[in-house]
């Protein structure tokens, strides 16, 4: 008996021991949170075009970037904002991700100019871990709203309105066709760097760099590289690298602004702060310069002291390579800033998603790549140029001289920024009957030749088209030849309202008892895209009786003042042109908003849809 209470006892006090030393489940195992106790989603009810998405995130949790997508019947209605940056995080289930934690919030665009009523249904899908080790399933919100009536607000330019939570799990039985019109190009490629990878992003900016290199944007600087390449007289190696260092140059350029857009946004323009009329008539004067040299007028070189200077301290060939490369390297920033100011959908794309990136190196990244597709052509000049160039001889003056006619129109490219219209066609035709009288000059001389007769020719009838063209009050050069009653016709009737400079005069604008909408035309003296869109776009006779049907605001920026940058800034704008479309209330439609220069199609779509539905 005594041995049986003995076991007993011994039996209890083990258990009690046992119970007393086992480690507790909270121990070995972590309490983790209810995946909608982890993340809290909710989403703010619609207004302007914009809904958004917020995720309150507990501590030691986090969600990941490329997790987040739309699904779901009318999902193509919808597209996210350009992501906001993010955490870096080396994951064990995904490896190098980015992360969200604490709090997140992103905007989702919905076509605004879906009639009022349509139903959108959508799936809203993510997925989180806990810092501790558990990787939660994918999740899945759905979204369902009524797109309301645009407000009649005034203060809509002026303030943000406070958007209440909505219930999303409402029934959404009926879909209204989309227009046939889609967003605008910038914000698709805004969207579409704000879903890629690094390395789809950069190969989606090196093809957009490619097919800028024939606008506008590049071709003022072919003239410039051939300049260079003429001008040294280098092997084909030398006229190559010579070309490298013009277009490393472009690129480094175009990085420091994307860097400077990943830290300012729109309220820094670099290239408009360098367009104002005294820096562009140096710059003209300066290319004119150039071409006297190419002319043979004069030689350039450095003074004779500092040669002779140069010529003791180091190799002569050392020193003119590393002049003509500070040279080259020098010319291929200038042209960037000054030569090219472009603002087109591709560059207005990228610039708005690293603005709301605000990182300042894969800013500088971007641009960098995207300068470096625009390049190509520049360097196909550099590799080819001095194989299809005259060795010697009378063609090799040829040669000299038409690079410096080149630059003489690059010259009068950057002079009819600022110049009056009217004197835009007389610098051209000036320019056409100089190089028929060069041509009919050698043609004339021992030097006659069946090509240079055709020149004389081919330019003078140019040079006289032009100088008709400005008597007869055409303004386009391309296009000299204007029907007189037309022009007339569209001249009774003025194509813009007014001209306004910043936010402060827009109340005003809304105030008169017009009760048309409005329509802004960003718009400064140095954008040759603009006066095209002018000309050819504007005054064209499907787009002119639309035109008479809003009020056509120029916002001029030419002086890149404060007022100017916060009405950009207001906007989303990075430049001209640009066109922003309002309600007589003063909404903007931002699906409506095209950035850089548009198609006449585009252009015209928008209008018809704009009279129709305000």
């Amino acid at each position: 008996m005594r041995t049986l209470i003995v076991l007993v006892l011994l039996l209890v006090n083990s258990t009690a021991f046992a119970f007393t030393f086992a480690p507790t489940n909270n121990s070995l195992e972590p309490n983790f949170l209810p995946v909608e106790q982890a993340f809290k989603v909710s989403v703010d009810a619609p207004q302007n075009g914009i809904i958004k998405a917020h995720w309150l995130i507990h501590d030691g949790y986090y969600l990941y970037q490329n997790r987040l997508s739309l699904s779901g019947p009318q999902a193509d209605k919808l597209h996210f904002a350009a992501l906001p940056k993010g955490e870096d995080k080396t994951d064990k289930y995904f490896g190098d991700v980015i992360v969200y934690k604490h709090n997140l919030s992103i905007p989702i665009y919905y076509d605004i100019t879906l009639p009022a009523g349509t139903k959108i249904k959508a799936s809203l899908h993510y997925q989180g871990c806990a810092e501790k080790g558990l990787c939660y399933a994918p999740q899945v919100e759905p979204i369902e709203f009524t797109v309301p009536p645009v407000e009649k607000k005034l203060s809509a330019l002026n303030s943000e309105q406070t958007k209440p939570s909505i219930e999303h799990k409402t029934p959404s039985p009926v879909i209204s066709k989309a227009p046939e019109f889609s967003p605008s190009e910038a914000s698709s490629i805004s969207h579409l760097l704000a879903s890629s990878s690094l390395w789809t992003a950069i190969a989606a900016l090196f093809g957009f760099g490619l097919l800028l290199s024939l606008t506008p944007c590049v071709l003022p600087m072919i003239p410039i590289v051939s300049a260079i390449v003429v001008g040294t007289r280098r092997s084909k190696l030398g006229a190559f690298y010579y070309s490298v260092v013009y277009v490393l140059a472009m690129a480094l350029t175009y990085g420091a602004i994307g860097a400077i857009a990943g830290v300012f946004g729109t309220q820094l323009n670099l290239q408009a702060q360098l367009q104002s009329p005294i820096l562009l008539g140096i710059s003209a004067a300066l290319f004119i310069a150039l071409a006297l040299a190419m002319f043979g007028v004069y030689e350039l070189r450095l003074p004779l002291s500092w040669q002779n200077r140069l010529q003791q301290s180091s190799n002569p060939d050392t020193t003119s390579s590393i002049r003509t490369t500070l040279h080259t390297f020098i010319a291929g920033v200038l042209a960037t800033l000054i030569v090219s100011p472009c603002v087109s959908a591709p560059v207005a794309g990228i610039l708005l998603f690293i603005s709301s990136q605000g990182d300042i190196w894969y800013g500088a990244l971007m641009l960098f790549v995207m300068a470096l597709g625009m390049g190509i052509p520049l360097l196909l000049v550099g590799l080819f140029g001095p194989k299809v160039l005259p060795k010697n001889g009378p063609w090799l003056h040829d040669t000299k001289v038409i690079m410096g006619f080149t630059l003489l129109a690059v010259s009068i490219w950057l002079a009819t920024r600022w110049l009056p219209a009217i004197t835009h066609l007389i610098l051209w035709a000036a320019l056409a009957f100089a190089i028929s009288a060069y041509f009919l000059h050698r043609a004339t001389s021992s030097y006659s030749h069946p090509v240079r007769w055709f020149c004389a020719l081919f330019f003078g009838v140019i040079g006289a088209f032009e100088l008709y063209g400005a008597a007869s009050g055409a303004t386009n050069p391309l296009k000299p030849i204007v029907n007189n009653q037309q022009g007339i016709r569209s001249e009774s009737i003025p194509l813009f309202k007014t001209t306004i400079s910043g936010l402060t005069e827009l109340p005003a604008l809304l105030a008169n008892q017009d009760p048309r909408p409005i329509m802004l035309d960003l718009y400064a003296d140095w954008c040759i895209s603009c006066k095209v869109m002018e000309e050819e776009i504007f005054k064209a006779d499907d787009v002119r009786p639309l035109i008479e049907k809003v009020q056509l605001v120029r916002v001029d920026v030419t002086k890149n003042t404060p007022e100017n940058k916060a009405l950009m800034a207001k906007f989303a704008l990075f430049g001209p042109p640009s066109l922003v479309f309002l309600d007589a209330q003063g909404n903007e439609q931002k699906d409506l908003t095209l950035i850089g220069e548009p198609t006449k199609a585009e252009v015209l779509t928008r209008l018809q849809f704009f009279v129709k539905n305000n």
